[in-house]
């Protein structure tokens, strides 16, 4: 086609033949809406509601218009939720003359978590978002000190492929650690158990735990009924990430971490529960700074098992994690295990005005370096190794209103733990904690 065969039109016209068009269009916008206004007006409330409902005395292309599908609370139609909850501590520690740089010496109050959840639902399409702002930055080496800090903890997305299996893209917790799964709002203790949190500076001597941070990566979900009524249930879990902290940009390696988990959940009534099953993850990880690199192979295990009868409340959890250097040849293989046992009663079970109100109590025990290798000959490192076994008996009180007569969206908690290290490293670091939640 021969474009230059009409010459183009100057600016001037073209103004006044947009003009015109624009003009004319809203002339019959405006025509239109009178006559339909008009129309309308003319009969009674009732029958002008219901010719409109009909779509009577509204143009033809407004019926024929096709349904929204943006019809949430969000431009794409997902359904959006907000909850979370609060927390604020008080904690005191035992002072020792021995350790007196950091242990015991910085009593007082703190914000456990300040946790927002943003929830977004549209169809089989599933999303969350978690803030949390009073995550918690500790320096290592033994120290009080640290910082608070605002941070994105889950940010997933989710396609429910059916009923019975679902898959996650973003960043989330691995499903491992039975005690790490646990919603933190709904814990029976301020803290999760010794072998999941490990020890901190200012508790006592540093040592990390066996849990896992929250990671990036794909997770599988499956739930496999057994029963019609879901009585009787299968729940298989298995996560493909990176393998380091959720708050690294990019893996530390090229290898990926492999976690599984699966439990079994019965339930005879609502009063008569039990939850068992166990977990495995692979991670081969690279730590130190460029070009110092070292890289190490973590298995881990985990056990578990949970009963709720009436208002009793049982649970507990066995975790070992083998570590092998892979650089280093000479450098010892390390095994960690750690166990914790807890149970809990509802005095709602004798007067539904004491419902909510629970004492506890919890034993755990951690050995980070329960055995080593016959290749550390260090005489004094493994005698440093096979004495930093960690012991704790905590007592705990807690105080749900919302299951009470004062239904208050509140839980009270106080805890005591005793807290015991081998002879040559006991301290003086028993503890107390008095945690205020309120849950929105």
């Amino acid at each position: 086609m021969n474009h230059s065969a009409q010459p183009p039109r100057p600016a001037a016209t073209l103004a006044a033949t947009l003009a015109a068009t624009l003009a004319a269009t809203l002339a019959a916008t405006l025509a239109a809406t009178l006559a339909a206004t008009v129309g309308l007006s003319a009969l009674s409330p009732r029958e002008a509601h219901a010719r409109g409902a009909a779509g009577k005395a509204f143009p033809a292309e407004a019926q024929n218009k096709p349904k929204r599908r943006d019809a949430g609370d969000t431009p794409f139609g997902f359904k959006l939720s907000l909850d979370g909850y609060v927390q604020a501590r008080y904690q005191g520690i035992a002072d020792d003359k021995r350790v007196a740089q950091f242990v015991g010496r910085n009593d007082g109050f703190s914000l456990s978590n300040t946790r927002i959840n943003v929830r977004l639902k549209r169809d089989r399409l599933r999303a969350l978002l978690a803030f949390d702002g009073a995550l918690e930055r500790r320096e290592p080496l033994n120290r009080a000190q640290g910082e608070v800090r605002t941070s994105l903890l889950d940010a997933y997305m989710e396609y429910e492929f059916s009923r019975y299996i679902s898959a996650r893209f973003g960043r989330f917790k691995p499903a491992y650690d039975a005690n790490e799964w646990e919603s933190t709002a709904g814990l029976l203790f301020a803290d999760r158990a010794l072998e999941s949190r490990g020890g901190r500076g200012g508790e006592g001597l540093n040592v990390a735990g066996l849990s896992l941070t929250r990671q990036t990566g794909v997770q599988l979900l499956s739930d496999l009924p057994f029963t019609k009524d879901k009585a009787v249930s299968l729940h298989l879990i298995a996560s493909v990430t990176n393998g380091n902290s959720f708050d690294q940009f990019t893996n530390d390696n090229e290898a990926l971490a492999y976690t599984g988990r699966a439990f079994i959940r019965v339930r005879a009534n609502k009063n008569i529960k039990l939850r068992f099953g166990g977990g495995v993850y692979l991670n081969d990880v690279t730590t130190g700074e460029l070009p110092d690199l070292v890289s190490e192979r973590r298995v881990g295990f985990t056990g578990d098992a949970r009963l709720k009868l009436y208002g009793l409340s049982m649970q507990g959890q066995w975790m070992r994690q083998v570590t092998t250097a892979l650089d280093v040849p000479a450098e010892p293989e390390r095994t960690g295990d750690g166990f914790h046992v807890e149970a809990g009663f509802d005095f709602g079970a004798f007067d539904k005005h004491l419902k909510g109100i629970m004492p506890a109590y919890r034993f755990a025990r951690y050995d980070p370096t329960a055995s080593v290798s016959a290749t550390a000959t260090d005489e004094e490192l493994r005698a440093a190794l096979a004495a930093d076994a960690l012991t704790h008996h905590t007592l705990g009180l807690n105080w749900l209103l919302t299951e009470g007569a004062l239904d208050l969206p509140l839980r009270l908690q106080l805890n005591y733990t005793f807290a015991e290290e081998e002879r040559a490293r006991k301290i003086k670091n028993d503890r107390v904690d008095v945690l205020v939640q309120m849950m929105f």
